[in-house]
């Protein structure tokens, strides 16, 4: 930056600098003289993002993954896991890209010495089809109704540089019913001067780059028809409940927030439903409604008992895709947004902490939850979240411990007694959540497996399509489920095993099962209580 050489006001006529020579080196310092450099601000404190770039599909860490927040920088490793040193903040965008997967943007708060954990899901990229410039052309994700139509000779580089004949259109529709975590940001939106929560009913990933991998934007006075399959945990009937008409925003991935541009139509065309609209820009987009929200009021203990301040509390709707976090004041309590009339999941993070699931709602005025959440002890929780579509109706969780237990919708356990495993949340009809939580582990092998108690097959737990989440010390894992399905009804996801020292270990078995998994012989169970 060029430097400002205005005469010091305190070098006027000489007649005022006869002064002694430190009162003069002090004055010219003070009065800002030439050689003076300028004060320089403290810096700020670091502390650090740790975590993994996993697939949203289940299919494992993402290696050489590009992690950027501000200026800091850095690359995934084999298995996914990354490290970012950046100054602390409130609000920390991380922006996350890899190649064949759409780019994902997460917000974290960062505090000063210490390590944030922050698990990031990509979505693979729906379709990428190469379209000339000059001719425009219609690009469709296969099996979806997302698209998008390029005008002819409507394309330009961002860089300013001339264009090339050719670019690659990545188009990635993302099933917000199934997961909100494939979405960028919070679900938050910039509107009319201030922050508002919203309620998706459908989002896609236009990318458009050329072999150089070099962006393109929309030309001045030209604009692109998008559609957006219509995803939402929302029940379909009545029909009212999906709008015909929807506002579209689009992600900023400088602040992390939604903004509002323009609006979208909804289209019926046999069993797909669509919402159509015109767009002046490539990015994320979102037919979303601004939320009318009441809040959620509670607490989050340690296992001890005591209060913790600044942990990390989500919602995540169960009858509606919307999404919000809050961290706890310095007693413990927190406020936490959610749909009005909604009803939503409840639960919370303490560094690698895990706390119970609750759920809220639905309700037309605030909710006061009781008694608190509550942490597990270092090393021992485990969250296990199952989801999955429209169909079939019902999937079921089943976790089956080492002290032959069975921890299910008939027999949902306890988190503060035996066997110290709980089905926190049961879902009857699509989408889930299911959760189960595990606060204390015993000695032996725990077995988890699904089953498709609607015994449907038209989708089945495959095509429904359902995933698992197994969630441990800030860490993600995510299961989906293998082909092979037939009409088998059960799905072995995963052991885990917790040897004699605690050593705990997870093994994959994605197995289709005619019954479910056998009981464990059983025994007076042994406890670890720090892994």
């Amino acid at each position: 930056m060029k430097r400002d050489h205005q005469r010091p006001v305190c070098s006027g006529y000489r007649a005022w600098c006869v002064i002694p020579a430190l009162l003069l080196l002090s004055t010219l310092a003070a009065c800002g003289g030439e050689d003076a450099p300028p004060a320089a601000p403290p810096p700020s404190p670091n502390g650090t993002i740790t975590g993994r770039v996993i697939a949203s599909d289940g299919s494992g860490g993402i290696a050489n993954a590009t992690i950027e927040a501000g200026s800091a920088r850095a690359s995934s490793g084999a298995d996914g896991s990354y490290t970012l040193a950046v100054p602390a903040a409130d609000r920390t965008v991380v922006r996350v890209d890899a190649d064949g997967f759409a780019e994902n943007f997460r917000i974290t708060r960062v505090q000063a010495g210490q390590s944030t954990s922050l698990t990031i899901q990509l979505l693979k990229d729906g379709v990428t089809q190469n379209v000339a410039i000059a001719t425009g052309g219609t690009v469709t994700v296969p099996n979806s109704s997302a698209q998008i139509v390029l005008p002819p000779n409507g394309l330009i580089p961002q860089s300013g540089a001339s264009p090339a004949a050719n670019v690659m259109v990545s188009v990635t529709p993302i099933n917000v019913a199934t997961t909100t975590s494939d979405m960028p940001g919070d679900f938050t939106a910039s509107t009319n001067g201030s922050i508002a929560q919203i309620e998706s009913f459908g989002a896609m990933l236009i990318d458009v780059r050329d072999s150089n991998n070099a962006r393109y934007s929309l030309a001045p006075g030209n604009t692109s028809t998008i559609r957006i399959p219509v995803s939402t945990r929302t029940p379909s009937t009545p029909s009212t409940n999906v709008p015909s008409t929807i506002p579209l925003f689009y992600f900023d991935g400088s602040t992390g927030r939604w903004i509002q541009d323009g609006q979208a139509t909804l289209v019926t065309n046999g069993s797909d439903r669509y919402y159509e609209g015109s767009v002046t820009r490539f990015s994320y987009w979102n037919a979303d409604l601004v939320m009318e929200t009441i809040f959620v009021s509670g607490c989050v203990k340690n296992a001890s008992g005591q209060l913790v301040a600044n942990a990390i509390v989500e919602s995540d709707g169960i009858d509606y895709s919307g999404f919000s976090s809050v961290y706890t004041a310095t007693d413990g309590s927190f406020q936490i947004p959610i749909r009005k009339n909604g009803k939503a999941t409840i639960t919370a993070l303490v560094g690698a902490l895990l706390t119970n699931t609750m759920t809220a709602g639905p309700a037309g005025a605030n909710i006061a939850l009781d008694p608190c959440l509550v942490t597990t002890t270092a090393g021992s929780g485990f969250k296990i979240k199952l989801t999955w579509g429209t169909s079939p109706l019902d999937l079921d969780s089943h976790l089956f411990t080492p002290n032959a237990g069975h921890v299910y919708f008939g027999a949902k356990g306890s988190l503060t007694a035996l066997p110290f495993a709980s089905l926190d949340v049961d879902d009857l009809t699509s989408f889930g959540p299911e959760v189960v939580t595990i606060t204390k582990l015993m000695q032996g092998t725990y077995t988890y497996a699904v089953k498709n108690f609607s015994e449907t097959q038209n989708p089945g737990i495959t095509e429904s399509p359902a995933r698992v989440e197994l969630i441990r010390a800030g860490n993600t894992t995510v299961f989906a489920p293998p082909a092979g399905e037939g009409a088998r009804i059960w799905w072995h996801v995963f052991n885990i095993a917790v040897d004699a020292q605690c050593n705990v270990s997870v093994t994959p078995v994605n197995a289709w099962l005619d019954q479910e998994p056998a009981l464990s012989p059983g025994g007076t169970p042994t406890f670890c209580n720090v892994n």
